[in-house]
């Protein structure tokens, strides 16, 4: 199971912000890499976070067993995405394709198995863009039909304080040797949340990625109660380390847009 995590810094604001450039590098990327979509791509302009700056193009698309996500953020310039597959691929060619649909001054990729120990910089709250949860479990106990795979992801985000912004999408597919993996995917304004189910083997792979930093151990708690097994293996990266030194600020920008606003009001309209 290959995982690739890239992170981009100082990128175009105007390609972060295009729908039609986000969706075709999604669609056409595990294409390039000689993977095959299980979907078409699902995109989600996001221009309603609660930081000012948190806006852009959220997108996935589920590969049978895996995925692949991408978060643009268009005023912080910066870019997260991820690329989880059973079937092996090119880490440097799908880097370089990252790079030229979304050319930034810094790109950081990891690739690893997902039962080898991630070699990524500890979390930092004070400098990194935020925490990516792994959680491999063995004899997954969890639900296992999508009815119930669609109840449990729909709970999950308030069960573990995260804000969802689209209802769970879960989908059934076949790896090249004929067996069934269960998926399911949300994603949420931290960033996303996904499981694979493998109905042979008993294996689950899950992560969920947040740009908001969390107390791992009460999550961690609460995920291993949300998604039982005879046992799970818990890694904890950080991603977009030194976010706070490389991230392309518009504080400027910002009180710009709010200048028509009287003195003393909020944006919501609600007096100081």
């Amino acid at each position: 199971m290959q995982h690739l995590t890239l992170d981009g810094f100082g990128g175009h604001r105007s390609r972060f912000d295009d729908i039609r450039l986000v969706h075709e590098l999604v669609e056409e990327l595990p294409d390039r890499l000689g993977l095959t979509a299980a979907m078409p791509p699902m995109l989600l302009p996001y221009y309603n976070g609660v930081e000012p700056d948190d806006c852009g193009v959220s997108a996935f698309v589920f590969l049978p067993g895996g995925h692949l996500t991408l978060h643009t953020f268009s005023y912080r310039e910066c870019y997260f995405a991820d690329l989880l597959s059973p079937m092996a691929f090119d880490e440097r060619e799908a880097v370089r394709l990252f790079g030229l649909g979304l050319p930034t001054r810094e790109q950081t990729s990891i690739t690893t198995e997902r039962r080898e120990t991630r070699q990524a910089p500890p979390v930092d709250a004070n400098e990194d863009f935020g925490p990516h949860l792994f959680i491999d479990i063995d004899g997954y106990a969890g639900p296992r039909e999508m009815d119930g795979l669609f109840a449990l992801f729909d709970t999950l985000p308030a069960r573990i304080d995260m804000t969802p912004i689209m209802r769970p999408y879960v989908l059934r597919s076949r790896l090249a040797d004929g067996s069934g993996v269960l998926s399911a995917m949300t994603m949420i304004a931290e960033s996303h949340i996904a499981l694979h189910i493998y109905e042979a083997s008993g294996r689950a792979f899950f992560d969920i990625f947040s740009c908001r930093f969390f107390e791992p151990q009460a999550v961690i708690a609460e995920l291993k109660r949300a998604l039982p097994g005879a046992s799970h293996r818990v890694q904890l990266a950080a991603r977009g380390h030194c976010y706070r030194t490389e991230r392309t600020t518009r504080t400027r920008e910002h009180a710009r847009t709010k200048r028509w606003l009287p003195d003393g009001v909020a944006f919501d309209g609600h007096e100081e």
